[in-house]
């Protein structure tokens, strides 16, 4: 791989776009008196402050799109760029000085993963001082990133038992019961309270659970007990975890099954984004970066044309695994990739790159 490129860019311009959630900048590279036109899609900062990624590096501006920096992000390689600066493209009727530029996309250089090593998630380290602080934490992030497996790493790591719950819709799936005969009937949250060891309860898809479970975990890690039908259980071993694909906003178009969370909720809770893995992806795929950077780029397409699909790590196994078949290339695209979406939404995708999985998918679009 690559040596890290040194930052190489100066900003000439930066302006609001005329596209929500975007700014257009005009930049020149070391060693060249060209100016180039991106229009990209902005970001927030911790701190509050705006970025944007150029070339691989991080452009950081205010609110007010007064720059404040630029650092190097991630090496960039292969595809030759050209002046946009002077291109005259579609305008905004009302911000007449800006144009619409389409720019060819950059490839990411990925670092490689060691084979046959344990590959953690980059938010690994963050997660596990939250726990051994005994912070409830909140994961937040899209379906199939990982969330249950790495916290079940952490679990191992600590020697902790693990006891997973998935959405709760009704209270005894929480709480247990008590039958006609007397019985009580306990959950996994039960056996988690009554675990002599230190353990992590881990509720899964927290934003499709009712209200009314989510006001009694609520009471159970305020008060460190929780009031079974059987009797009143302390939780001094229990380290929660909860996850959703939303920061408790609510249905959006990709997730329409999911509950807004009360502040009282998510107060209890320290709330980590949680999102796909470059270092799980790269071991999955083998090392394959190619595979990687494609599906990266259907991700990036999807969210800016607002195409509800999900391209997870499983989109990546299964490539993987039905490339070794030698089924061609355009099925294992349409049936593992794609799956799901109708040929109009298909044929919205415009990727620019010339791998073996972007001539499958033109190959898809064509067919």
């Amino acid at each position: 791989m690559a040596a890290t490129q040194r930052v190489n860019i100066t900003t000439e311009k930066i302006e609001k776009g005329f596209k929500a959630q975007t700014v257009y900048m005009i930049v020149k590279f070391d060693g060249s008196e060209k100016e180039y036109s991106y229009v990209r899609k902005y970001e927030e900062d911790k701190d509050g402050n705006l970025f944007a990624i150029i070339s691989g590096c991080r452009v950081t501006f205010t609110k007010e799109f007064t720059l404040l920096s630029i650092t190097r992000e991630y090496d960039v390689a292969g595809y030759k760029r050209r002046s946009t600066a002077g291109i005259i493209g579609k305008r905004d009727p009302k911000n007449s000085t800006t144009p619409e530029v389409e720019v060819v996309p950059e490839v990411k250089v990925i670092p490689q993963v060691e084979e046959n090593g344990e590959v953690r998630h980059e938010k690994y380290e963050m997660i596990k001082a939250c726990l051994e602080c005994n912070i409830p934490i909140y994961l937040a992030g899209p379906a199939g990133s990982g969330k249950n497996f790495t916290v079940e790493q952490i679990a191992k790591e600590l020697n902790w038992n693990f006891y997973f719950s998935n959405s709760v819709q009704q209270e005894f799936k929480l709480t247990g019961f008590i039958d006609a005969g007397g019985d009580y009937h306990g959950t996994e949250f039960y056996k988690a309270c009554t675990d002599d060891n230190d353990c992590i309860f881990f509720l899964d898809e927290m934003d499709a659970s009712i209200p009314e479970v989510l006001v009694l975990l609520n009471a159970a890690i305020a008060n460190g007990y929780f009031e079974f039908p059987n009797g009143r259980v302390d939780l001094k071993h229990v380290h929660f975890v909860a996850a959703g694909n939303t920061v408790g906003s609510g249905a959006d178009e990709m997730y329409t099954g999911r509950l807004v969370l009360d502040q009282a909720t998510l107060d209890r809770f320290a709330i980590i984004d949680f999102d796909y893995s470059v270092r799980i992806e790269m071991a999955i795929s083998k090392n394959n970066t190619d595979l990687v950077n494609f599906i990266h780029e259907l991700r990036e397409q999807a969210t800016d044309k607002g195409i509800r699909a999900t391209f997870s790590y499983r989109c990546i196994t299964m490539v993987t695994k039905l490339e070794s078949t030698g089924m061609d290339l355009k099925d294992i695209i349409k049936i593992a990739v794609m799956k799901g979406l109708d040929k109009d939404t298909i044929k919205t995708f415009t990727l620019h790159g010339t791998t073996k999985y972007h001539r499958g998918l033109r190959g898809l679009q064509v067919a």
